[in-house]
């Protein structure tokens, strides 16, 4: 029996009006699991690599690579499989992807080391978690796609829903971070994970059948007025590069945000939020900000964060991270602005989609992968936001015009002329030319601001940042960049010293006199290897303790550094280094830029690969003291300072040995923390917290030393005491042990920023 027409519209009426909010909620849900699982699994990944903030880059490489073959997948979908035919697809590929859960981490056959760093990294997430993830890739531009061949009054434009879904991916990651980090355990995390994975394959089923319920009549036509949009090649390749810009610069953001304090999912984080919320404001057709707003907020913040990069980034690294922070936001809305204004029809919605991430892939490996093997400098950072103003088109109203503003044989013309104005630099220019140049940089705002012709600023900036950069590299000897940062060897500024920088933070320092082939004594370790230093009174301390039992010792140091703590060896000792980053080694072993090793080296032992694996290797109980002195710029990697960690420590150091940590930092408050780690690892340890602030630095800046000594040997800790005093850190129930499956950084930034403030 048939239904009156009035009753069945009115059942198609509800029908449809459950399409918007069930569609809505499982893209939410499918957001917030794409994105809860980032930062998860590259936790678990941390310990792989040394706790580099590569990981993250390289993490964040993989799941856009992902993300463009689950949207390739959805594209293919969308085109070829009928409606009915790309649910069962779709569900079995969810099934099967659910059959590998829970995840876990990924397990190197031996330490990854070398160029291929990264895509051995990729290959490794790639076995572990990408069919999952590929899943749940694919479902925000199905579903968006379903939801365009419906009836509902919303069909012809779901882009909404992309909207929605990056609030989804917003909420996730300001959850991880406040509540499920410093909360749960990695494999808690994992479970609740699978769990809500089930939940969505249920509501993508629903979303499936509310699809075939609700499919327009008038579909038929909609495909073929889609089909008749014209997508020309220019315009495809325009998506690219405005997907590209942003990707690249938001891992080379986040790389520059994460060396100098930790490798940790709070500081992942915010740049993704700041990412994500663009599209937020932006996928939609009346945008938050307008174009003027953003042209000036841009105009304004590029050129001095320019400047902070070249100039000042060292000695004013939160205004630097702040201004860095504002161009990159205002640079990535106008890219994403630009993207909608040249947005398809939907039923062009999931090639749009497969294009985006295709230049997000692009910008990722170029930054995370790329740069690091062309590049010697951190300059994609200013060469991307430079890009981004080149490329702004006309913001109010929309410009649907795809030109670029110059030829190619102007951009040959201003790299010629950069590169000789580098090159002349190089030679000529002394450093107190530099604050005039880098008034000349902020000179471009006006012009961003005054001109239509903003691009002038790209001739400005090419002609300018080699200048700077070649100021910056007057006193340079050598850089070096790999996987686990960028490595500078240079010569003070009053030409005394030869300096080690590794990021922002220097390293090491020698006496550039002591360089000489004339000089034939002992060089001088400084900064923070000098003799009241608390690293090297608690290694004298042992020393003297083996000298009086006629025990010839066995030292270990996990960070080699310079090498300078090698002229602290005594001639019957055996001293081992371990060091993860070759070039640190080769910088270390040429005498043509320290000569700690090779004047206080003979017989010292130099093992290459990550703390945690290789010190397995060696005999147990084989170390009378151990110093864990390993650092990327100023960021002191987590998973060397957890329970397993400790425990992996003792069973290489003697009952009665020492175990020192060196925890300077600027921002984070490590010595609370490690004790309590050390409580839990081994309740008989006692401690003695080092400070010093008279070391020998000669004309560089150096902050003071930090470090915290552990031992059951009572006579090394009355020699500690008479230095120091006893300065024992006490365990507090309010701070809790670190773990390999849970730490807790941002509570050290805390306590931190508590003591600075009283």
């Amino acid at each position: 029996m048939n239904l009156p027409v009035s009753v069945q519209f009115e059942k198609a009426n509800r029908a449809s009006a459950s399409l918007r909010p069930v569609f809505t909620a499982t893209i939410l849900l499918s957001a917030c699991l794409l994105f809860l699982v980032q930062p998860l699994f590259a936790r678990m990944a941390l310990p792989l690599l040394g706790g580099t903030p590569a990981v993250w880059a390289v993490a964040m490489c993989f799941f856009q690579g992902t993300l463009l073959v689950g949207y390739a997948y959805a594209h293919l979908l969308r085109k070829f499989a009928p409606p009915l035919l790309a649910l069962i697809i779709h569900s079995f590929v969810l099934f099967a992807a659910f059959a590998m859960l829970p995840f876990s981490a990924p397990v190197a056959a031996e330490p990854i080391n070398g160029i291929w760093t990264g895509v051995t990294l990729i290959w490794l997430y790639t076995k572990s978690i990408g069919f999952p993830f590929f899943a749940l890739s694919a479902t925000a531009p199905l579903l968006q796609s379903w939801f365009g061949r419906t009836s509902h009054e919303q069909a012809s434009n779901p882009y909404f829903l992309y909207a929605a879904s990056n609030i989804g991916s917003i909420g996730a990651l300001f959850v991880y971070p406040l509540l499920i980090e410093p909360l749960l355990g990695l494999e808690s995390q994992a479970r609740i994970w699978t769990f809500l994975f089930s939940l969505l394959m249920i509501a993508i089923t629903i979303c499936g059948h509310l699809h075939l319920q609700n499919q327009a009549a008038s579909d038929a036509t909609r495909l073929t007025e889609d089909k008749a949009e014209v997508i020309t090649s220019g315009r495809r390749f325009y998506w690219v590069t405005m997907a590209f810009i942003p990707s690249a610069l938001l891992v080379a953001w986040t790389n520059y945000l994460t060396a100098d304090i930790a490798s940790a999912p709070f500081l992942w984080l915010p740049p993704l939020v700041m990412f994500l919320l663009t599209f937020v404001l932006e996928f939609r057709d009346r945008p938050f900000i307008r174009g003027r707003y953003l042209a000036v907020a841009q105009g304004l913040s590029v050129p001095i964060a320019l400047v902070f990069q070249f100039g000042m980034a060292p000695y004013a690294l939160l205004p630097a991270i702040v201004i860095s922070g504002i161009a990159f936001f205002a640079s990535t809305l106008i890219c994403h602005r630009q993207l909608y204004n040249s947005r398809p029809s939907a039923g062009r919605l999931t090639e749009f989609y497969m294009l985006m991430s295709l230049g997000g892939v692009c910008g990722g490996l170029c930054v995370s992968i790329l740069a690091p093997l062309v590049f010697t400098t951190n300059i994609e950072y200013p060469l991307l936001l430079i890009t981004a103003i080149v490329l702004r088109q006309q913001l109010d109203p929309p410009e649907h015009k795809i030109e670029l503003p110059f030829s190619l044989t102007s951009v040959a013309l201003i790299l010629a002329v950069a590169i000789a104005l580098y090159t002349a630099a190089s030679i000529f220019v002394r450093p107190y030319y530099s604050n005039v140049l880098e008034l000349a940089v902020l000179g471009a705002i006006p012009v961003i601001l005054l001109s239509r012709r903003h691009y002038i600023f790209a001739v400005m900036a090419a002609c300018i940042i080699p200048v700077l950069m070649g100021v910056g590299r007057i006193n340079e000897v050598a850089t070096l960049r790999n996987y686990f940062g960028i490595l500078g060897v240079s010569n003070s500024p009053d030409l005394t010293m030869r300096l080690l920088r590794h990021g922002t933070t220097i390293h090491g320092a020698q006496k550039l006199d002591e360089l000489s082939h004339d000089f034939k004594g002992v060089p001088s370790p400084l900064t923070y290897y000098t003799r009241t230093g608390g690293i090297i009174r608690a290694l004298l301390a042992k020393q003297d303790q083996l000298r009086l039992t006629d025990g010839n010792g066995a030292i270990a140091v996990i960070g080699l550094g310079t090498g300078a703590m090698s002229c602290y060896k005594k001639e019957k000792e055996d001293w081992t280094f371990f060091e993860i980053d070759p070039d640190m080694i080769r910088i270390a072993q040429n005498s043509d830029y320290f000569t700690f090793m090779s004047k206080c080296g003979k017989g010292i032992k130099v093992v290459e690969g990550d703390a945690r694996l290789t010190i397995e290797a060696q005999p147990a109980k084989i170390f009378d003291y151990l110093l864990i002195d390993a650092f990327t710029s100023d960021s002191i990697p987590t998973h060397l300072l957890t329970v397993e960690a400790i425990q992996s420590y003792k069973r290489h150091v003697k009952d009665d040995g020492v175990i020192v940590f060196h925890l300077s930092n600027r921002f984070m408050d490590l010595p609370p923390f490690v004790a309590a780690t050390m409580a839990k690892a081994d309740p008989a340890m006692q401690n003695r917290l080092m400070i010093d602030t008279t070391m020998v630095g000669g004309a560089i800046e150096t902050t003071p030393s930090v470090s915290i000594a552990f031992t059951t040997d009572h006579q090394v800790l009355e020699m500690i005491d008479k230095e120091f005093g006893a300065k024992n850190v006490q365990a507090s129930n309010l701070v809790g042990p670190w773990t390999d499956d849970f730490t807790n950084s941002p509570a050290a930034i805390l306590h931190q920023f508590t003591k600075q403030t009283n």
